[in-house]
């Protein structure tokens, strides 16, 4: 079972590949993925891990075909950025990407939002707003409990969240489960 992590940094997913644009400790792949190809071959990957990386990227629509391509059908591919409305999602001058609710929908092939745009085809799995880190343990989550109403909406009512209480209320990430869709 093949199992890459995009964008690890020297924090590597233990079991996975990991792959980032800078060789540091961690680092199996060096590639810098606005301009080459994953060094794999098609259909070779069974599991992706993504935690804050597709911000970074300059095109999602050729990140996420790309990622498509090296997955199998039924892949899992995990992914968690920072939400439009968090500060981090700004205040690092390196991010290129903004993420709502429904930006991976685009890959789906609901009606709901266009999905024209790219040959990759994704199930969305699971999807989350989420007003503690993603990356956090329960400790970390502790420390957020003060928005747990808020963590219930979201979670709830996602859409009522996000065009009604956003302004009021900031989410910190955006955390998506996808499936590769390929027949």
């Amino acid at each position: 079972m093949t199992k890459l992590d995009i964008g690890c940094g020297q924090n590597k997913k233990n079991g996975f590949i990991g792959l980032d644009r800078v060789r540091m400790p961690g680092v199996d792949i060096v590639c810098d993925i606005d301009k080459e190809k994953i060094p794999l071959e098609d259909n070779s990957v069974d599991r992706v891990f993504s935690m804050h990386f597709m911000e970074h990227v300059s095109d999602l629509l050729v990140v996420m075909e790309e990622v498509w391509r090296v997955c199998r059908d039924g892949a899992r591919v995990t992914i968690a950025v920072p939400y439009f409305t968090s500060v981090g999602a700004f205040r690092d001058p390196t991010h290129k990407q903004f993420f709502t609710y429904e930006t991976f929908d685009h890959f789906t092939n609901t009606k709901k939002l266009p999905s024209f745009y790219s040959e990759a085809k994704f199930r969305i799995v699971k999807k989350r707003i989420l007003f503690y880190p993603s990356n956090s343990n329960i400790y970390g989550k502790i420390r957020f409990i003060h928005m747990v109403p808020f963590q219930w909406i979201a979670d709830f009512c996602p859409y009522f969240y996000e065009h009604s209480l956003l302004k009021l209320f900031s989410a910190r990430d955006l955390y998506v489960e996808l499936e590769v869709v390929k027949k």
